[in-house]
């Protein structure tokens, strides 16, 4: 094997890379990655790479592993090399082209990768890089793959290489001189290739793999190809099975780098015709789903670019749209899909003509016909996984999609029309006798449901009126049923425009909640939420009908359907005068809480009766909403018995975080309802919940409490002031305590509801915040949240914590009129800051370095700014002590000290704003070394 100079480090690499190849245990394979990333990062790296690459008797894991890093070195660590050993690293690099031109592919492609980005930093090479590699490898034929996988990589590295540090300026230059400069000299070369006696099809594909890169670059256009015998190899090479994937890949390629059509043109009269000649292949090739899927993409491709031609010159493309309606017949359904967006842009060309060509109109109706035949379920469902029915399910709504482009072309009241005619036909064969399968029914149910979207429901419509009429004698198939149902969901703006079909359409829903699928059930609940929604006017006079159902069906259904039933009445409710709504809404409160007779102990059949009857309380609170500031009379009382029993609940069965998390929600709605009447009970329901999260630590309590605060906190009402100090207080010393018992990170939940009591706090009471014994806990649990890695929590932490450092008491001209708290303000914030600030800095450079999202750098900046303003002394000895505690890797070193640097020179020369590039200099560096240390390929 290789020898280096360092034969210690060479055993390590081995061991390492062997953990890759025989290790199931995660931690090993993550330690070992970390230590060959670690190596990456040494100057140790260069030598031993380009040792152990070129060496003969390096195993293969070995070379790549070697070839990797020297990309990564290319990439990241140029600089650590001095500039005049640059030209004997591209010797190197060049050389490893020459030796694995004959692979192994992938080691091939990471050289390749290494010498794109070095001649990006070579200033002096990059303008004759490309054609001295031509001329020293492109005439030895063992070294034409070699070059030719050069050239592949070299477009999309140079376009996509956001890693290569170069300014703009340098990359436009040197991206000129690579690619531009040399796209006659590559388009040269490849025709001289594939002109060659005895081309090799291995050499075939590479040069039409480099054509495609550097057509899709932007660097060789269509025409310029178009005048090269490449075209035509390109066509030829479709007819053979070896090219045929590239090939079709190179056309499809180059049909989209045609989209400019008027600079195009002449390129493009040569391309369809040799394209429509093609169209033959798709009867041939439709047994080869591979090949037809290929042809069906070269196909669409066409279509979709060539779209505006085919709108005004139909008579010439038209046979680009019947050979994609070939393809979407196909059987296979995967290829059927690939001709989905084609329809959808075409449709919304044409929808934009004052005529549709006839013959256009044509093959849409062929594709609507075929389309309603790919949404008919499986004559045998049992046959099928439960993976294929779900992508079935994905597939037909996909294909609902379609059917709305259809509307486009032919016209809404048409495909309805059509549609319905299918409809009408399975179900008069079956009233002859003929035997009618349930999916020759469901379909085009499921396909007028559909279009729903695309009908005007301002007009007046036959067609509706007759499928409304013919749903109540449908088959009584479950498929059906719910199709039906979903299709009445669909169509309730028609039905509140003819309120005289509410009655039949529901019964046909109530009916279908006593029906013994469960699909069919929930359908019904969607269908009965969708007639209240859009009938709710209409339906009050049925009201007292849902009341006797619900009282009769309502406990034979599952919690779900209920769901749907209390929301349909919600939506009822909500349509009546305030004094009738609020009495109606009374009724059905105190139904759901005669159901919730609480007992003392813990019983779980209880228990869920209790969840269930708030989630029933819960959904219809939240459609009716609130009647306003000024209560009907019907609800002057309510607030009082409505909290006896709230209270009784929290009390008996609070504990339970499911009945917690409910009786929060509902507390919450409630007092939107009950608004200002519900303010002397403010105090106690503080008292309560603040006592149950003392005993229970469950966070919803929290919420609820922030919920109530952000609600009252600015009424002038000294016994709730006293209140909301209280439970603040109490609240901050039981999260201590929690955090305190265990670490914070396992208790994120409650530190993102305690965050919901800090901040209208913050905007509303800051006397009760800053001037309460608990303050300086509470900072340290803002402080603490910058630990977590849930980004909202910690986004909102370092929000309140700007807010608190930013306060106007802090920063108030001596001579100006202040409140008069703001000096205490003042106080009690420094005194905290002087405390917490270096903890404060911590966190906030270890997220920095480690966690923060890249959204949280604003709030990170202003906070290390304002710190740094009124805290200067502190931040210049907290910054460097805390700097150097935070382990980094390597990498990261350089940029730590630049930025301790930066840092002192915003203070000495008093400018801040200094502090925002040298942050942002700092996070880029942070980003640059995650994104390097991903995963090694195993």
């Amino acid at each position: 094997m290789a020898t280096t100079s360092n034969p210690e480090t060479l055993q390590k690499i081995v061991a390492a890379l062997g953990v890759f190849a025989t290790s199931t245990d995660k931690q090993q394979i993550a330690s070992a990655n970390e230590w060959l990333q670690d190596f990456q990062h040494t100057i140790e790296a260069w030598e031993v790479s380009s040792t152990l690459l070129m060496a003969a008797d390096s195993p293969p894991p070995l070379k790549m592993f070697a070839a990797q890093t020297l990309k990564s070195k290319v990439v990241y660590d140029l600089n650590q090399l001095p500039s005049e050993q640059l030209p004997l690293l591209r010797d190197t690099l060049v050389s490893a082209l020459q030796q694995f031109s004959s692979g192994p592919r992938n080691t091939l492609v990471q050289i390749s990768l290494a010498l794109s980005s070095l001649a990006m930093q070579m200033p002096d090479w990059a303008p004759t890089a490309v054609q001295n590699l031509i001329e020293t490898l492109g005439t030895t034929p063992e070294y034409v793959a070699g070059l030719l996988q050069f050239l592949a990589v070299l477009p999309d590295d140079v376009s996509t290489n956001t890693r290569i540090p170069v300014s703009d300026d340098e990359y436009r230059t040197r991206s000129q001189s690579l690619l531009t400069e040399n796209c006659e000299n590559v388009l040269n070369l490849l025709t001289m290739y594939i002109t060659a006696q005895g081309i090799t099809p291995h050499i075939q594909k590479l040069v039409f793999e480099v054509l495609s890169s550097w057509v899709v670059s932007g660097e060789v256009s269509a025409s310029m190809v178009g005048q090269t015998p490449l075209f035509d190899s390109m066509f030829e090479a479709l007819a053979t099975d070896q090219l045929f994937d590239m090939a079709g890949d190179l056309l499809c390629d180059l049909i989209h780098e045609t989209q400019e059509l008027d600079d195009n043109m002449p390129i493009v009269e040569k391309i369809v015709p040799r394209l429509i000649a093609l169209q033959p292949q798709l009867e041939a090739d439709k047994e080869d789903p591979d090949k037809l899927r290929l042809w069906c993409k070269i196909f669409c491709e066409a279509g979709e670019t060539y779209r505006m031609l085919i709108v005004h010159h139909t008579e010439t493309f038209l046979p680009l749209v019947q050979a994609i309606a070939q393809c979407a017949a196909s059987d296979d359904l995967d290829i059927a899909q690939l001709t989905f967006n084609f329809w959808y842009r075409l449709g919304q060309s044409l929808g934009k003509q004052r005529s549709i060509p006839s013959d256009i109109s044509k093959v849409y109706e062929a594709v609507l016909n075929t389309f309603i035949g790919h949404i008919h379920f499986p004559m045998d469902p049992e046959s099928t996984t439960a993976q294929d029915q779900d992508d079935f399910r994905s597939f037909r709504h996909d294909i609902g999609d379609v059917l709305k482009d259809c509307c486009y072309v032919l016209g809404a009241d048409f495909v309805l029309d059509r549609t319905y005619g299918i409809l009408a036909d399975a179900l008069e064969r079956g009233m002859s006798g003929n035997a009618v399968a349930w999916q020759e029914v469901e379909a085009p149910l499921f396909a007028m449901r559909a279009l729903g979207g695309e009908i005007d429901w301002t007009q007046q419509n036959e067609k509706i009126l007759k499928i409304m009429e013919v749903l109540p004698g449908l088959p009584a198939h479950p498929r059906v049923r719910y199709a039906a149902l979903m299709l009445i969901s669909r169509y309730t703006p028609w039905v509140a425009k003819h309120p005289e079909h509410i009655l039949s359409q529901l019964t046909y829903i109530t009916s279908s909640f006593q029906d013994s699928d469960l699909e069919v059930v929930s359908a019904a609940g969607h269908a009965l939420k969708y007639l209240c929604q859009d009938c709710r006017a209409h339906l009050v006079p049925y009201l007292e009908q849902l009341y006797g159902f619900l009282a009769t069906v309502g406990p034979k259904l599952m919690q779900e359907d209920r769901l749907a039933i209390y929301e349909s009445i919600g939506w009822i409710i909500s349509s009546m005068p305030r004094d009738i709504a609020a009495n109606t809404l009374r009724k059905f409160a105190v139904d759901i809480f005669s159901t919730i007779q609480v007992v003392p102990g813990q019983n779980a059949t209880h228990a869920k009766v209790i969840i269930d009857g708030l989630e029933q309380l819960e959904q219809l609170l939240d459609v009716v909403g609130s009647f306003g500031e000024d209560l009907p009379p019907a609800c002057e009382t309510t607030a009082v018995e409505v909290w006896a029993v709230m209270s009784d609940i929290i009390a008996q069965y609070g504990a339970l975080p499911d009945i917690c998390d409910r009786s929060t929600r509902v507390i919450r709605l409630g007092l939107q309802i009950f608004h200002r009447a519900a303010l002397p009970l403010i105090p106690r329901l503080l008292e309560s919940l603040t006592s149950r999260f003392e005993n229970t630590g469950l966070a919803s309590y929290l919420w609820a409490i922030g919920k109530v605060i952000q609600r009252f906190g600015l009424e002038d009402d000294l016994p709730l002031k006293s209140a909301i100090q209280q439970t603040y207080e109490l609240c901050t010393a039981k999260c201590t305590a929690i955090f305190t018992q265990s670490a914070l990170r396992l208790h994120s939940d409650v530190v993102d509801d305690y965050l919901s009591i800090v901040t209208p706090l913050l905007e509303q009471c800051p006397d009760i915040l800053f001037l309460s014994p608990a303050f300086p806990m509470s900072f340290s649990i803002l402080v603490g949240a910058l630990q977590l890695y849930n980004t909202d929590t910690t986004f909102q932490s370092i929000g309140l914590i700007r807010g608190i450092l930013g306060h106007d008491a802090l920063q108030a001209p001596q001579d100006a009129q202040t409140p008069p708290r703001f000096p205490l303000f003042a106080k009690a914030i420094s005194d905290t800051v002087e405390k917490e600030g270096p903890i404060l800095v911590n966190h906030l450079f270890v997220g920095l370095l480690d966690h923060f999202a890249p959204e949280m750098m604003s709030g990170v900046v202003t906070t290390i700014r304002i710190l740094t303003q009124l805290w200067t002394t502190n931040m210049q000895q907290w910054i460097p002590t805390v700097l150097d505690q935070i382990p980094v890797s390597p990498a990261l070193q350089p940029a730590k000290t630049q930025f301790l640097v930066d840092f002192e020179d915003a203070i000495v020369s008093r400018d801040l704003d200094k502090l925002k590039p040298a942050i942002s200099t700092l996070q880029r560096s942070v980003l640059r070394a995650k994104d390097r240390r991903r995963p090694l390929d195993r």
